[in-house]
């Protein structure tokens, strides 16, 4: 697995240039180890809440278990991670592009992975006092919203669909993501 080649392979596909697929494993293992990149990110969301949840708060904590409670957060993240997973597989059967949901997951898993890995290392960079919160807040925003350019631009390029379609895909997969997410906050 090189991780630098799936980075490649991410602006590749983002940018619908072809040959992007020689940049993944588009197989079952490739599959698996883009499920596996997803745990690998989960420090990075930790962080994230951690910074948000002391700034909410307006206190400094000795350690993220204090703050944080991570069985629920942890639970909160796999059901957000493992929605678009879903929503795909959905997708799929409804639509019949069955033969592109590996490539589609693969790729949309290994852009997520290295947004995240962005958006934390903002996040590490404000929690040592480099960069000011509004400007870390703005980027996890920006990241956020990225998410859905993301989507559109994989329906896009990996589903080969057009325009209007790509974006309902997108809006569709992100208002299930934020439902999670504004759900877990109540």
């Amino acid at each position: 697995m090189n991780i630098y080649a799936n980075l490649k392979g991410c602006f590749a596909v983002l940018l619908g240039k072809l040959g992007w697929e020689d940049f993944f494993e588009l197989n079952r293992e490739g599959v698996f180890k883009s499920f596996f990149g997803l745990v690998l990110i989960l420090p990075s969301f930790y962080l994230v809440a951690y910074v948000l949840q002391s700034k909410k708060n307006s206190e400094k904590y000795d350690s993220l278990f204090e703050v944080l409670p991570l069985t629920s957060i942890t639970v909160i993240l796999f059901l957000y991670l493992l929605s678009f997973s879903a929503m795909a597989l959905i997708l799929a059967m409804i639509f019949d592009f069955q033969d592109r949901l590996r490539p589609w997951l693969i790729t949309r898993h290994w852009c997520i992975v290295w947004l995240s890995i962005f958006v934390g290392i903002v996040f590490y960079f404000h929690s040592l006092g480099l960069i000011p919160f509004y400007l870390t807040n703005f980027i996890a925003l920006m990241g956020f919203l990225t998410i859905l350019i993301v989507d559109i631009c994989l329906a896009k390029s990996v589903l080969s669909l057009k325009n209007g379609t790509a974006i309902l895909t997108g809006c569709g997969i992100n208002l299930v993501g934020l439902s999670i997410i504004l759900t877990s906050l109540n």
